[in-house]
């Protein structure tokens, strides 16, 4: 039996990585049923997907804007 050495992955996800997507990931998951929950309370708002997608990149923005300013 003998072993091959597995070339070593340069993109392998570390833990910082894989914390790192995951909060990112939750992050887009909380402006998207933000988004959701305020569109569907709207009368006359079209709750389409674009729509939806449209309003949680604004509300993505804006927490990327707020956080931005909070570290200065």
């Amino acid at each position: 039996m003998t072993s091959t050495a597995r070339p070593q992955n340069p993109f392998a996800e570390t833990e910082e990585v894989a914390a790192a997507i995951e909060r990112e990931r939750l992050l887009l998951v909380r402006c998207v049923e933000t988004a959701y929950e305020s569109l569907r309370v709207m009368p006359g708002v079209d709750t389409s997907a674009r729509t939806l997608v449209w309003f949680a990149g604004r509300l993505l923005l804006a927490h990327e804007r707020a956080t931005k300013r909070d570290s200065d």
